[in-house]
């Protein structure tokens, strides 16, 4: 009997492992082929600028894509989503996108997308003809970028709308994957540090930053976000401080409350045109000991 239940205990050991083994390699198939749409932006000439990489794994071949226009897999337009607001940088009803706005690949050419009714619209790469080089199967489409005077989030988070050659469903609806999710490198230093003055004035510090930018935007916009003290502060204490900028000159009052250091914290923001944010702060102290100073 032992021998028996051994021999049991075996089996059911083997066929524990051998299913588990199962569960293993199906769990380590690739995903089915597919096509991916990837965006980063960035800061150029007072401008933001919009990038996308088009990736096709399937054996289709791809001649449009629409970026902002959601089709909710189906076959019918009236139901689609158009998700851009903002338009192309000097965008004209007769004249299209300005060749200075958008970059287009060999063959391909670019238009705003724009619906029967309401105020959204899409932007549409497309082949020019039927000899222009399609996207076929295992290729990847670059240079498609469009230039926009202000962000518009639904270039980053929306969908791509693919249209294939010779398929039936037309057309696919995939979201945007963003490319660019590291944010900016910031350090900030205040000069002076520290500020003497036996009569309480207001002091000039400037903002001297350390910028460290990723692989995609190499201008991230800075702003000044706050300033804050480790005690009450008065009206007047803080001056010349524009927020929401790039201010990198203010005043600060050189005064302390009581026997201890007054100590201004002030914060910037570094934000790349993708999105990602980072903070950094700096410290001004005024010591108390501002009667020793002549």
């Amino acid at each position: 009997m032992k021998q028996s239940w051994a021999i049991t205990m075996l089996k059911l050991t083997s066929m524990t492992i051998l299913t588990y083994a199962a569960v293993s390699i199906a769990e380590e198939e690739p995903p089915p082929p597919t096509v991916k749409v990837g965006v980063y932006a960035r800061h150029l000439g007072g401008r933001i600028v919009y990038h996308y990489r088009v990736i096709n794994d399937l054996p289709q071949t791809i001649d449009a894509v629409t970026i902002g226009r959601d089709s909710k897999r189906d076959e019918v337009p009236d139901n689609d989503a158009w998700e851009l607001f903002e338009l192309p940088s000097g965008w004209h009803t007769k004249l299209g996108i300005p060749a200075a706005s958008s970059n287009s690949p060999t063959g391909w050419r670019v238009s705003v997308s724009v619906p029967e009714k309401g105020e959204t619209h899409a932007i549409l790469w497309e082949v020019i003809n039927d000899k222009s080089p399609a996207l076929t199967g295992g290729q990847t489409l670059t240079k498609m970028s469009v230039a926009l005077d202000q962000h518009d989030t639904g270039y980053l988070t929306g969908h791509a709308m693919v249209h294939f050659t010779n398929r039936f469903p037309a057309t696919i609806t995939v979201p945007l994957e963003q490319l660019d999710t590291t944010p900016p490198t910031l350090s900030v230093n205040l000069n002076p540090g520290t500020l003497r003055s036996p009569d309480s004035k207001l002091m000039p510090v400037n903002a001297i930053f350390t910028i460290k930018d990723d692989d995609f935007d190499h201008l991230p916009e800075v702003k000044l976000e706050s300033i804050t003290a480790n005690e009450p502060l008065e009206p007047g204490d803080i001056r010349d401080a524009s927020f929401g900028i790039d201010d990198r000159y203010i005043k600060l009052r050189a005064h302390h409350n009581g026997a201890s250091d007054r100590i201004y914290t002030v914060i910037y923001s570094a934000t790349d045109a993708s999105g990602n944010q980072t903070l950094a702060s700096a410290t001004v102290t005024v010591p108390h000991e501002q009667a020793e100073i002549k």
